[in-house]
């Protein structure tokens, strides 16, 4: 069973690959051919369910994993937790402290710390994403660590800064004509934004905004908002999600990727930095 270390180690190759991938991409011609018939089929706008993958249309030459390339100045907070950030990602204008020796390398995620958000939305590829809706909640699935978020829309509001910190926050969503908003705070701040180390406080505010605009495409815009760390919001680029009839499971489902600290022994290299001698 392949675990999350593995593959984070596999897509090292792929993301410093990526900017020739998405340079040949944007040259393309547009497809100027009549309308697949799964784009004017009929569809609920309300209706967010289903398997989904993110994809790189719409993206800009050379986007990094990450929220957008367009990250706004740090605070000397900020900086402070950047400066520490070693990772193997040397992208541009995003890394700090990039390091070729492995085991120089501090990414949380290498200990199996949870991914966080909104980093497994994209790290280091993205894993599948599903989304189930009940009368009181919108429930997001990941395929990275069996992950779930309750997005709650019964109402009620976040908590204050007295609750508990989560990796993966407190959420609330709530529609606003055909577009779903979530929002969401209470994040645990030892969690990287991206790959790249970008830092956050527990003050970080996350906004979300989906429009299924067709049966097969789903778009969602996301911003950060953090003044401890940075010094005006982080706006995300458009994200482009493609319906997915087929789950990759034989069993249609996601498969299990758990980062497990037997499995990390076995391979012999983070382990000693989660069990120092």
């Amino acid at each position: 069973m392949p675990d999350r270390w593995t593959r984070a180690m596999v897509a090292i190759a792929v993301v410093l690959g990526s900017s020739f991938g998405l340079a040949q991409n944007s040259k393309q011609a547009p497809n100027k051919g009549k309308a697949s018939p799964s784009a004017t089929a009929a569809f609920d706008p309300h209706d967010l369910s289903g398997y989904w993958d993110i994809t790189k249309i719409g993206l800009p030459a050379g986007a990094l994993n990450a929220t957008s390339n367009n990250r706004p100045p740090m605070t000397a907070e900020g900086l402070e937790k950047f400066r520490k950030a070693k990772s193997g990602y040397s992208g541009k204008p995003l890394s700090n402290g990039a390091v070729a020796n492995e085991k120089d390398w501090n990414d949380p995620v290498l200990l199996c710390d949870p991914t966080g958000f909104p980093r497994i939305m994209w790290h280091p590829i993205p894993p599948g994403m599903r989304f189930a809706q009940t009368g009181e909640e919108v429930i997001q699935f990941f395929e990275d660590g069996r992950t779930w978020r309750d997005i709650w829309t019964d109402g009620r509001k976040l908590p204050n800064q007295d609750a508990d910190l989560r990796w993966y926050g407190y959420s609330v969503g709530h529609w606003e004509g055909d577009t779903f908003v979530v929002n969401s705070n209470g994040f645990e701040e030892s969690s990287w934004l991206d790959q790249y180390g970008s830092p956050h406080s527990d003050e970080m505010t996350v906004e979300e905004r989906y429009r299924r605009v067709s049966r097969d495409r789903l778009e969602m815009t996301l911003n950060i908002t953090d003044p401890k760390t940075y010094t005006g919001t982080w706006k995300g680029d458009k994200k482009i999600f493609q319906r997915v009839e087929k789950p990759r499971s034989v069993f249609n489902d996601f498969d299990e990727n758990i980062c497990a600290y037997s499995e990390v022994k076995l391979h012999g290299k983070a382990w000693e930095k989660v069990h120092p001698k």
